[in-house]
């Protein structure tokens, strides 16, 4: 992606953090604990009385 191998890291003494930042990859562990996080949110807020769950749950007259 940046053209630099692992040898010319190594002897320019470059960290794998500032190839992240140059490469705008995010880190896959904080990626999924923010995703994690958001979904909680969304799944906190959710109530029992919407129309979606309603239809789903109806059950016809005979």
């Amino acid at each position: 992606m940046l053209g630099i191998t692992h040898l010319t890291q190594v002897r320019a003494g470059i960290r794998s953090s500032t190839l992240r930042e140059q490469s705008k990859i995010r880190d896959a562990a904080a990626y999924a604990k923010l995703s994690k996080i958001r979904w909680a949110g969304h799944v906190m807020r959710l109530n029992d009385h919407r129309w979606t769950r309603a239809l789903s749950d109806w059950t016809p007259r005979d």
